[in-house]
C-alpha cells in the first residue's frame, strides 16, 4: 500500500497523486490518499475526485497501521520537523525536503510508504504516463458553453494565455508575479510563428487582463468557470493549439494534458 498526501490546489494534488501512482504501480499494489492540506497555508479543498482516479480515501486503519497521525495540527508540525530539519520520526513516512529539488532516490521509496511533498516534477512519475492519461479523464461531461468553445479552439490558431497573480502578489512567500513583459515577449512569439492566432484568456484577476491585453485584436476573456468550475479552465488550456503558461501547476498540467491530446489526436 502507498499513502499519498495531497495538499494544495489542484495542479499540486495532481502531481502528488501522479508520483503516488508511479509507486503504487511500481510496486504492484494500492494506492490511497490522505488529504490533509498539511502543507498549505492557503487553505484549499479536495479536488481530485473529478477525475476517474481508482486511488481510494485511506482510512483511519490504514493510516492506523503505517502511524500516521490524524490530527491535522500534530500531521503539520511533523512535517515540518522532517521537511525543515530531517527530523524523521516514523521510518513509513517519507518526505520530500525543502527546497524541493528533484530527487531520483524517491522513485526508489519502499511499499507501505506514507508520502509527502510536492513532487512538481515530470520525472517523478516517467513511466507511468499512460496510467495517469487514463486516470485523469473527467468523470462527467463538459457543460455545452465549454463544448462550444473548443470546438471554437480547433476552428482557430487558438493560444491559451494563463495568467496567475492572486496569492502571487499578495503572499511574499510564493512565487512572484511573472509581469506584463514576460507575455508580451511570449505572445511576439507567437505572432512570429502563427499567422492569425486567437487569444483565449484565463485568469483568477480577468480584470487586471482586460486591461492589460487589451491590444491584441482577436482575443475571448474566459470568465466563466468559477470556483468548483474553475478546473474546466484547464480542460480548455489542453486544447488549445499552443499555450503561453503561467509560473503555475495548474498551467504545467494544462500543457501536459495538451500534449497527451496531440498525441491521441497524431495517433488516429
Amino acid at each position: 500500500m502507498i499513502i499519498i498526501n495531497l495538499t494544495g490546489g489542484l495542479g499540486n494534488q495532481m502531481y502528488q497523486y501522479a508520483f503516488g501512482l508511479y509507486l503504487a504501480q511500481k510496486h504492484k499494489t494500492s494506492l490511497k490518499y490522505h488529504y490533509t492540506n498539511a502543507l498549505f497555508n492557503t487553505q484549499r479543498s479536495f479536488g481530485m475526485d473529478i477525475f476517474s482516479i481508482s486511488g481510494t480515501e485511506a482510512t483511519r486503519k490504514d493510516l492506523r497501521r503505517l502511524g500516521v497521525i490524524t490530527n491535522r495540527t500534530l500531521n503539520r508540525i511533523l512535517y515540518l520537523l522532517d521537511d525543515r530539519y530531517s527530523i524523521q520520526l516514523n521510518s513509513h513516512i517519507h518526505t520530500q525536503r525543502y527546497p524541493y529539488a528533484y530527487d531520483e532516490k524517491l522513485r526508489s521509496l519502499p511499499n507501505d510508504s506514507y508520502v509527502q511533498g510536492y513532487f512538481a516534477d515530470k520525472r517523478y512519475f516517467k513511466g507511468a504516463e499512460n496510467i495517469i492519461k487514463r486516470e485523469y479523464t473527467l468523470k462527467n461531461e463538459l457543460d455545452k458553453r465549454n463544448k462550444d468553445l473548443i470546438e471554437l479552439m480547433k476552428d482557430v490558431d487558438s493560444v491559451s494565455i494563463h495568467v496567475r497573480r492572486g496569492d502571487y502578489i499578495t503572499n511574499k512567500n510564493n512565487p512572484q508575479f511573472l509581469g506584463i513583459n514576460y507575455y508580451k515577449n511570449k505572445i511576439n512569439e507567437i505572432e512570429r510563428k502563427v499567422k492569425k492566432p486567437y487569444y483565449f484568456i484565463f485568469s483568477d484577476d480577468i480584470e487586471w487582463c482586460r486591461d492589460n491585453f487589451g491590444f491584441l485584436e482577436n482575443k475571448r476573456f474566459v470568465d466563466h468557470n468559477l470556483g468548483k468550475n474553475s478546473y474546466k479552465d484547464m480542460v480548455l488550456i489542453s486544447n488549445c493549439k499552443y499555450n503561453i503558461l503561467a509560473n503555475s501547476t495548474f498551467s504545467q498540467w494544462g500543457d501536459w494534458l495538451h500534449s497527451y491530446l496531440n498525441e491521441t489526436n497524431s495517433n488516429h
